[in-house]
């Protein structure tokens, strides 16, 4: 039996309440040629119970289904990579949904250029509101690297702008699709982390791929604000993301390629580090990273070896400087202070955003009716003309015009006479 085209490799965690809906995405792509391998890691749900109705269903070519005890998203996509047959792999988290197109033009996309990744943009999906969302502004930034407009025929390497590659498409492996050959090729896979476990594999992948291509597209939806277990995963991990990226500066430093991608690389971390610390629910949880970041983590993430003005970031700035002063409660004031105008701005830029896709749609739906009621019209004028021409048919046809015709014979008869 010949290898499908893509291995899709769902890591599972107590996601029975979406996983459903990652399914029947998958389900319905429009290209079929792939296969789906499923970890269940060590749920408590009934995760397992739905991927078993759904293999026992039949409703995939082949999907299969492995188990272990809890050990976190990155050894579930180990796993997965060890029993990959495809072409081409895929990781989509189970919580999360993708169009029905994503399979079909990431692979085109990746044949028709020989692509080592192929990277497409993405949804936010708001799961309180049940709506898709922009994601906030700069969080992907293709134009880096290729034009809207040469998507479909450029390639580009980290190489092309250094100071960027991973600020531009972010360590997320879900909307990604790496050519199988090129992972094994480098050895890549995901450290035994359960927060962050992503970054080394997908930054280290960014920077040794040959060919990559985008599009611009948003072809994932990335579910958010569940009020599940996720935050609690992260208070409990509270510590994994200085981990993350410790072992990524490794690689990179490994690799030689250290120097090349210092900058993009300390924007990145120093980023992830506020990000990861503002996002902790949970007192405990955030002194125990603060403190970790402040006695020693900084200095093992790289963070203290370059000029402050590296950081173009002001609100980074100001972290970096409380952080490594070690004074949580000046931290947690300045974010109070500050919290509330990044968030307007976010928001006002998120609104102006959803205020012009409105005016598009709206756009789009005043031509739609025209064009239907243009169409309409033609039709009707064309039911009209096909109508006069039956009838002048049946009239051309039938015995009284016959027999006036004849009639009509003899005056004209005796006006050529006259005539003559």
């Amino acid at each position: 039996m010949s290898s499908p085209a893509v291995s899709v490799i769902i890591p599972v965690y107590n996601a029975g309440a979406y996983l459903e809906q990652a399914l029947v995405s998958l389900a319905a792509q429009t290209l079929q040629d792939f296969e789906v391998i499923c970890i269940d890691d060590g749920s408590d749900d009934d995760s397992f119970d739905i991927l078993k109705r759904y293999r026992d269903e039949g409703t995939f070519h082949a999907l299969t289904i492995l188990t272990q005890r809890h050990l976190g998203p990155g050894r579930a996509r180990n796993r997965g990579l060890e029993e990959a047959s495809g072409t081409y792999v895929l990781f989509l988290d189970a919580d999360d949904f993708i169009e029905p197109d994503l399979l079909e033009r990431a692979v085109g996309r990746a044949e028709d250029l020989a692509a080592d990744i192929v990277i497409w943009d993405v949804w936010y999906y708001n799961n309180r509101a049940g709506r898709d969302q922009h994601p906030a502004v700069g969080t992907l930034e293709f134009p880096a690297y290729v034009d809207i407009d040469e998507q479909d025929k450029k390639t580009f390497r980290a190489s092309d702008n250094p100071e960027a590659i991973f600020t531009s498409f972010q360590n997320w492996p879900w909307n990604k699709l790496f050519r199988r050959a090129f992972i094994e090729e480098h050895g890549l896979r995901f450290p035994g982390l359960f927060r962050t476990e992503d970054l080394p594999f997908t930054c280290s992948a960014l920077v040794l791929a040959e060919r990559m291509a985008v599009i611009y597209d948003r072809l994932s939806h990335y579910r958010m604000r569940t009020g599940s277990s996720s935050m609690d995963t992260k208070d409990r991990h509270a510590k994994d993301f200085i981990e993350a990226f410790v072992q990524l500066k490794e690689s990179l430093t490994s690799l030689g390629l250290y120097e090349t991608y210092r900058t993009s690389y300390v924007r990145w971390a120093l980023g992830g580090a506020v990000y990861n610390l503002n996002s902790l629910t949970m007192p405990r949880a955030f002194s125990e990273a603060f403190e970790a970041l402040h006695r020693g983590g900084l200095e093992r993430m790289g963070l203290l070896d370059v000029p402050l003005e590296t950081f173009t970031n002001e609100l980074d700035r100001q972290s970096l400087r409380l952080i490594d002063t070690g004074n949580s409660i000046a931290y947690l004031f300045f974010w109070m202070r500050n919290h509330n105008v990044f968030a307007d701005d976010h928001k006002e830029t998120v609104d102006i955003l959803e205020a012009e896709l409105d005016a598009a749609r709206e756009a789009t739906r005043r031509t739609s009716e025209q064009l239907a009621r243009k169409i309409n019209e033609l039709d009707a004028t064309r039911a009209d003309l096909d109508a006069t021409e039956e009838e002048l048919d049946r009239l051309q046809r039938s015995a009284e015009y016959r027999y006036g015709t004849k009639l009509l014979r003899i005056p004209r008869a005796i006006q050529r006479r006259l005539r003559g």
